[in-house]
């Protein structure tokens, strides 16, 4: 379930930043004009959903990372277990 939490997570993170890149006014903001089709739009508050769309962005990376590190750590308390002697019985010499 963590590893289908992590794969979640990571799509969701792809198709956020790839939406936010698709449809965030780049040229507007770069350019300095600020009207698209007739309707003016003030440069402030472009930046500011621009900010918080990014803000959204590097949280939810913060998730997948801790995610895929949960994922990292169990897989590799299981392999530690796996390999380690069972309790009770001697070494091999």
């Amino acid at each position: 379930m963590t590893l289908l939490m992590a794969l979640v997570r990571s799509a969701y993170l792809t198709f956020l930043v790839g939406y936010t890149l698709v449809v965030s006014p780049l040229g507007v903001l770069w350019s300095g004009a600020a009207t698209r089709q007739g309707a003016t739009v003030a440069i402030p508050v472009l930046e500011k959903v621009y900010t918080a769309a990014w803000l959204g962005i590097g949280w939810i990376a913060l998730e997948v990372i801790a995610a895929w590190l949960k994922v990292w750590f169990d897989a590799r308390a299981r392999r530690r277990a796996a390999s380690s002697p069972a309790p009770g019985s001697l070494p091999a010499a």
